[in-house]
């Protein structure tokens, strides 16, 4: 069987000194916790806070972080990734992060985070955002995008009702 892969998208832009980036690793522990995997844009932030949480979990194993860079620079890929994609496809790469998940978890972000959040939208994801992370996580909690869909984000405030609920989502399919 294959295990479920969850996107994980936020700011690039994330230090370690902030609370996002806490929540971030926290997050990485318990999707591995779980069984699941980790897609992500490979890159800082978010991005590299969810795999370095991934790798303190017990249940931990090689290949349970995939990244998809932006760009064909494999060298660019952050140190807690196990399998990197290059794809020279730029912004374009937020489409396979979103079309390769079977959910996706927003932590705060920029406008790539809006554009995977559409794509998320648009491919009938179920989409979950920690709602007081600022940025476009916040601002689209318990929120539709459009009309296209009859449900809304869903946003909850703790990792572990994050992962309660993709519990529930993944049941549910």
């Amino acid at each position: 069987m294959i295990k479920p892969q969850i996107a994980v998208i936020g700011s690039g832009l994330l230090l370690e000194n902030q609370k996002e980036y806490s929540l971030a690793k926290e997050l990485g522990e318990g999707l591995i916790d779980k069984g699941y995997r980790i897609l992500c844009g490979g890159l800082g932030g978010v991005m590299t806070a969810v795999c370095e949480g991934a790798k303190t979990s017990p249940n931990y194993s090689e290949g349970s972080t995939i990244g998809i860079l932006p760009t064909l620079d494999r060298d660019l890929v952050n140190p807690f990734i196990d399998i990197c994609i290059a794809t020279g496809l730029s912004m374009a790469r937020n489409q396979v992060i979103i079309a390769s998940s079977e959910i996706v978890i927003a932590i705060g972000g920029g406008a790539g985070t809006l554009s995977e959040l559409a794509f998320a939208w648009q491919l009938n994801k179920p989409i979950i955002t920690l709602r007081d992370t600022g940025g476009w996580s916040s601002k689209l909690s318990d929120q539709k995008i459009d009309d296209s869909r009859i449900d809304t984000i869903n946003s909850v405030d703790k990792v572990s009702e994050v992962l309660e609920l993709i519990s529930t989502i993944l049941e549910e399919k």
